[in-house]
């Protein structure tokens, strides 16, 4: 008789578009894990999630959710401003955490949840779904290997199309800090890092080109170990959705066009002599890669993620960049 596939029960925090339109189907969709749980502010809005997503419980308070005893694991897809304070009850309580970036509005808030986490011998990991892109995961591997000889420099884009103002909490410094740097310019420095190590300092400008308090322009400079230099540019006003990441060295570049958010376009490896080679590979959704992943290393399997530690760090590069 064949063993069980061991699996997670998960409960899930937030009931916005995101919650419905990627955390459902990423859970639903990986085999190790079950979705029992819902939570929102207001129990109508969680029962009739709940009961859209064919999701058996819904609470309209969190820490009903948390008693939950089937529950091992949440997913907090809240607003940024509750991320720490979400993410902490659920420490308390024992459960393994999932958290959508920024982890905190601070850094030094994002470095209590990761102590916390240690503490309570619970997993926290962050919300950084292109780690799990596998045209990602082939770009590190032959950085590692020196395919394309001496890193030299790195550039980034990541421009959305937002053609009116953003959600209320989003375009306030007091709920949100950031405006673009943490809606999507954070997800480009956690590529970067995992492409290029750890960022040893990095300046930034930022603009709000259409009025409201958080930036919708930013641009940045980091500096890597090795004397690395890169650019990172974040905005809301591009043309049309697009994303570019492109690592040069002195043999060759790598090159990834369109693989955020969800994982797909394409990425490619530059020769010296002018070839190119496509290294793209599978495109799975990339929320559903990083839930199949994250689940499997809270299950306790030794897979690679993006860490509570690696959302801190997150945080203190967007604080060098814009202080503010």
């Amino acid at each position: 008789m064949a063993a069980a596939t061991p699996n997670l029960g998960w409960g899930l925090v937030g009931t916005s578009g995101y919650a419905a339109r990627v955390c459902v189907p990423a859970v639903t969709e990986t085999p190790t894990a079950r979705l029992l749980a819902v939570a929102s502010s207001s129990q109508e809005r969680a029962a009739t999630f709940a009961a859209d997503a064919g999701i058996p419980c819904g609470y309209g308070d969190l820490d009903a959710l948390l008693a939950n005893p089937d529950l091992d694991a949440v997913w907090i897809a809240s607003s940024s401003y509750l991320h720490f304070e979400h993410a902490t009850r659920a420490i308390r309580h024992g459960k393994h955490v999932l958290l959508e970036k920024p982890l905190a509005l601070t850094a030094n808030e994002g470095w209590e949840l990761v102590k916390l986490a240690q503490a309570s011998g619970v997993r926290l990991a962050t919300g950084y779904q292109a780690r799990y892109v596998p045209g990602h995961i082939r770009m590190r591997e032959l950085v590692t290997a020196g395919a394309i000889g001496r890193i030299v420099t790195a550039r980034s884009l990541y421009g959305m199309r937002r053609d009116s103002a953003p959600k209320t909490w989003r375009g306030h410094k007091e709920t949100a800090r950031w405006g673009v740097l943490a809606d999507i310019g954070t997800h480009h420095v956690d590529l970067l890092r995992m492409l290029l190590g750890e960022v040893e300092s990095a300046i930034g400008l930022t603009a709000a080109q259409r009025g409201y308090e958080t930036e919708d322009l930013a641009v940045a400079a980091l500096r890597f170990s090795g004397d690395v230099l890169a650019t990172l540019t974040a905005t809301a006003s591009y043309y049309r959705p697009t994303t570019v990441v492109e690592v040069t060295g002195t043999q060759g570049a790598l090159v990834a066009t369109d693989t955020s958010p969800t994982g797909q376009g394409r990425v490619v490896l530059h020769h010296a002599d002018g070839g190119t080679e496509d290294i793209t590979g599978e495109t799975p959704h990339s929320a559903q890669a990083q839930l199949a992943t994250v689940t499997a290393a809270f299950l306790g399997e030794d897979v690679a993620y993006a860490t509570g530690e690696d959302g801190a760090r997150n945080l203190d590069v967007l604080e060098q960049i814009a202080p503010a």
